[in-house]
């Protein structure tokens, strides 16, 4: 994702607004589960040829740094595309204090605007990261 595709949006639904959770749909979840269309690989115990769309640095830097998001998830296995090795949207985020959500399963059924995003995640001492259990609230 481009922050060109940010623009796009933003001209149909208005500016991302600030402490806002942005979720990112690409479809990814149709490939689930099978490990090789999902990832791009399934090789075990080996990263260095996945193969997934994720967060450009240009889209990371207008969500967080500009816009001011409090949250940032995908459905793909990360918000880094598949082939990073700098990670830097996961930098970005990291700097900011903002957390990422990572296979967040079917975005499908969601609006594009208007939903209330809780995600509790498992308490995990010492941890950076945890199982997260997410849920949409939708008004009728």
């Amino acid at each position: 994702m481009t922050a060109g595709d940010i623009g796009a949006w933003e001209e149909l639904h208005g500016p991302v607004p600030a402490g806002a959770a942005v979720l990112i749909r690409t479809g990814w979840p149709d490939r689930w589960p099978d490990a090789l269309a999902y990832l791009g690989d399934d090789t075990p115990g080996d990263a260095s040829n996945l193969h997934f769309p994720g967060v450009g640095e240009d889209a990371a830097r207008l969500l967080i740094e500009e816009r001011g998001i409090g949250m940032l998830g995908i459905d793909t296995a990360s918000v880094d595309y598949g082939q990073s090795t700098d990670f830097i949207v996961h930098q970005i985020g990291g700097a900011a204090g903002v957390p990422n959500l990572e296979n967040v399963g079917d975005l499908s059924e969601l609006p594009e605007t208007g939903f209330l995003l809780v995600a509790l995640p498992m308490k995990i001492e010492g941890g950076t990261g945890a199982p997260v259990r997410i849920v949409a609230l939708v008004p009728r």
